[in-house]
This record gives structure tokens, sequence and C-alpha cells, in this order.
């Protein structure tokens, strides 16, 4: 059980390379980063403990959800703090992004801004796809090429059951500690703005189960 682990909401961006570079460029030391990037606000406790060289941090990277939507889960935890992306695959740009991350960035970026400090800090993880001609990936783009939207509604459950997943999931992803604090976003394009799949009802409902696929590990 995950009673004793504190759980934060709320909804995030993916941006495309035009929006990510428009972020950076705002810093005073501009980081060489390119293309595509999950976009949240974290505290400047929260961003801290993952800028420390003395905290073990592992990162994960799968896909769930049902029939109607797949949705990629991003994992990042820093010892007994987790933040958990959901980037419901159901646009274009949400599909580029998973897709341009894992073949041609060759990993996944998330930039996080910190209010406190007028900042933005950017957290990197390797993708689990080792080999980018893998079957197993390969069957996934194409799926994911061929995806259309067909039952709104059904998409709209699926997202939420990957909500309650994910929140009572008590996995942790590093070895040695549990998970006491959980920060879930609900990322979606920046055009978007909260409705559909990805909507309110969706990020007020995070209580969440569905059961992951990792793509590889």
């Amino acid at each position: 059980m995950t009673n004793d682990v504190t759980t934060h909401r709320g909804f995030g961006v993916v941006l495309d390379p035009l929006q990510f570079a428009a972020e950076l460029a705002s810093l005073k030391q501009r980081p060489q980063y390119q293309g595509r990037a999950l976009y949240v606000q974290l505290p400047d406790a929260i961003a801290r403990i993952f800028e420390s060289p003395l905290v073990p941090i592992h990162h994960s990277l799968a896909i769930s959800g049902g029939a109607a939507l797949p949705v990629a889960v991003a994992t990042f935890q820093a010892a007994g703090t987790q933040v958990v992306c959901l980037v419901p695959l159901a646009t274009e740009e949400a599909r580029d992004w998973l897709v341009e991350s894992v073949d041609e960035q060759r990993r996944i970026y998330l930039a996080a801004t910190v209010d406190e400090r007028k900042q933005v800090v950017v957290m990197r993880a390797e993708t689990p796809v080792r080999d980018v001609r893998d079957p197993t990936w390969l069957a996934l783009k194409k799926h994911l090429g061929e995806w259309r939207s067909h039952d709104r509604a059904a998409e709209v459950m699926d997202m939420l059951e990957v909500l309650r997943f994910v929140e009572h999931a008590a996995e942790s992803e590093v070895a040695g500690f549990t998970v006491q604090e959980r920060w879930i976003f609900v990322c979606v394009p920046h055009h978007q703005d909260g409705v559909g799949v990805c909507g309110s009802e969706g990020a007020g409902a995070a209580q969440a189960t569905s059961k992951g696929v990792p793509v590889v590990h």
C-alpha cells in the first residue's frame, strides 16, 4: 500500500523544439539542448534533490493504457522522490515527442520551471531502447503511426486507468529507497487547453490503475 506517499497532481506541457529553445533562452547560462521536451513546474526543494550529485537517480519509460489510448509513462526518481509524466499519445505532436526522443535525441528531456529561482532545470534520461532497430520498438512505432482516435469516452477511461495505476503503484525505481513523495503530471501539447482525453476530468480524478507495458528494460 502507498498510504504514506504524499502525492501531488498537475498538468505539464509537451514542448516542440522551438518552444524548448525559447524556454532555455531565458537562462543566463544557456545549456546546449535541442529537440523536444516535457515541461512541468516543481518547487525548488524538489528540483534541488534531482540536481544533487549525491542523490541516487533512476529513470524509466513505459507504454501503458488500453486498446483505446496508448499513454507514455516517463518516471524520474531521485532517492524517495518521484516525478511521473503521463503523455497521452493521442496527438501527432505527442507521438512525435516519443519517436524523436528515442530515435534522434536518444534521451528524454524534462524541463522543470522553478518559480522560487525564476529558473529552468533540465533533467535528462536515456531511453530504454538501446537499438532503434529493435523489433519491439519498430512494432510500437508502426502501431502509433496507424493509431487513430475512435472513441473519446474510451480514451478518457484509459487515461483514468493509467492515472489510478500510477497513483497506487508502490514500486520504487531506486534500490534501497521507498517512494515517499510523488509528483504526477499529465503532459499535453501546448495548444491543448485541458479538454478531451487529458481534460480536467482526468486530472481531477488522478487517483488511478492500469497495467504498464515496458518499452524495453
